[in-house]
């Protein structure tokens, strides 16, 4: 990610929809796995900390990202334990970790399973991955060209994925419901017509009806997945994923 993305990511973390409703999905999906005091839970392509930061103080946050910009804005927000480091060689002992995060990073792997290599390396036995990556191929925009994207996902192809690097499937969902039907009417539609130019990304600033609006929708997802319910549809999809012996 380009400097001027970082920037406007961490502008925006704190009151855009998206990254309120990327915050509000992953303390649903993850649920129980946070429920012990003090587990030990990484990031790995933390960005500029917004998740991290919104887990609470229950946990023990550690964080890696390729940027030392990003990082330099996850210390700004107190998150001390981060580092500077390639996803595919994570500078941490074998089973340091009761969870790790995954999110929208996969995407970005020609090797998948050499990725997922290192991240099973990391946990605990009996600990989790929460894996989220874009969905649809039929939805690649000039969005994910900027932000160096290499493929999108199905839920069937991101489970063949996992099982292949040995992970056992909890939890498989589509996630982003409320951006589904205007990523489709845009990308979809619209961009493939001609009939609208697609440039940089997708994150907008909207008026605050609009913003609290889109917020109050996710709240809504986020109790049903919360309530263990599985979305048939949306932008992204999820998978909890357990480490086995």
């Amino acid at each position: 990610m380009e400097a001027r993305e970082i920037e406007e990511m961490r502008r925006l973390e704190d009151r855009h929809w998206w990254f309120v409703g990327k915050r509000l999905l992953v303390s649903a999906l993850l649920g129980d796995a946070l429920a012990r005091p003090g587990l030990r839970v990484l990031d790995v392509g933390c960005g500029t900390g917004g998740v991290l930061a919104g887990l609470g103080n229950d946990v023990r946050p550690f964080g890696v990202d390729q940027s030392t910009l990003a990082l330099a804005h996850c210390r700004e927000r107190g998150l001390s334990a981060v580092a500077c480091s390639s996803a595919g060689a994570l500078p941490f002992a074998s089973g340091s970790f009761d969870v790790v995060m995954l999110l929208d990073v996969l995407e970005h792997f020609a090797d998948e399973q050499r990725l997922l290599a290192e991240i099973r390396r990391l946990v605990r036995v009996g600990g989790r991955v929460l894996v989220s990556v874009p969905a649809f191929q039929f939805l690649w925009s000039q969005h994910d060209v900027v932000l160096q994207h290499i493929r999108r996902y199905r839920a069937g192809q991101l489970r063949r994925v996992l099982e292949e690097g040995r992970f056992t499937i909890e939890r498989l969902t589509y996630t982003n419901a409320v951006a589904f039907p205007p990523a489709v009417l845009v990308r979809g539609i619209l961009q493939r017509l001609g009939l609208m130019a697609g440039g940089g990304t997708d994150f907008r600033e909207h008026g605050a009806l609009v913003n609290d609006s889109l917020v109050g929708a996710y709240r809504l997802e986020a109790r049903a997945l919360a309530a263990r319910l599985r979305v048939p549809i949306g932008l992204s999809v999820a998978a909890v994923a357990r480490v086995d012996a």
